[in-house]
């Protein structure tokens, strides 16, 4: 995925485990976000923008977490479930990580395939084999209808972001919006508002860091943004029959 000059790979990768006690029926996510060394990743850049790498890792997973990703992950209630472990890799940072990296994430999401037990899986004597002449990485057609729709991962719920600098005018002190800030105008920000869009419910979650407050006319324009957005990746994103 890339917004402007920042370019962000993500890629997932299943493990298998036991679920936890409180949570016999879920899997977990384990989000990792890295950087290459390419453009704008110099170690004096790297050490200015290290902060934000690590506020990005905890914000991804809680977006992925919420998203309901853990309840698809359930194997055998109780005994066995997976681990989504999802890797981003910053090739390039010029800046607004949060609206790249999460669509890398959705996009990787999209394409991973989720095994299913009996069908994928075989269990021998408590270990999980791949069932002969089946691979979750083979791309092999779809065996009915219904195999189609559960390769297209119809259910999932995909979530897109939007995030927008809040700049001050400097003599008149109005407050302005700026949507996909890159790195050279984040310093002259005094704040960041990332609103995170469901595709499937539509419902909306605003987060919001800064010194400047916000008006309800602020908070409208920002969520008819970001529906505006989303309607953008709804057919990226959400596959049609």
């Amino acid at each position: 995925a890339s917004s402007a000059s920042t370019k962000i790979l993500a890629a997932t990768t299943l493990q298998i485990g036991q679920p936890a006690p409180d949570q016999p029926d879920e899997g977990d996510i384990v989000v990792q976000v890295t950087g290459t060394g390419g453009k704008n990743m110099g170690s004096d850049f790297k050490s200015h923008q290290q902060p934000h790498w690590d506020v990005l890792q905890p914000w991804l997973q809680r977006i992925l977490e919420e998203g309901g990703i853990p309840s698809q992950l359930n194997l055998i209630t109780g005994k066995a479930c997976i681990r989504l472990v999802v890797t981003v890799l910053i090739i390039e940072d010029g800046g607004n990580l949060k609206d790249a990296s999460l669509l890398a994430c959705m996009a990787a999401w999209k394409d991973t395939k989720l095994p299913v037990v009996g069908k994928d899986l075989v269990e021998v004597q408590g270990k999980f084999w791949w069932k002969q002449g089946r691979s979750i990485t083979s791309q092999q057609p779809p065996e009915s209808e219904a195999d189609l729709v559960e390769t297209n991962s119809e259910s999932r719920d995909f979530r897109m972001s939007l995030s927008m600098g809040v700049w001050v005018h400097p003599t008149s002190r109005t407050t302005h919006l700026l949507v996909d800030p890159s790195a050279e105008e984040e310093p002259f920000l005094e704040g960041t508002l990332t609103v995170v869009i469901s595709m499937s419910t539509h419902q909306l979650q605003v987060d919001y860091a800064g010194k400047v407050a916000l008006t309800a006319t602020d908070l409208a324009l920002a969520a008819k943004l970001a529906k505006g957005r989303a309607e953008e990746l709804q057919t990226v994103l959400v596959p049609t029959r």
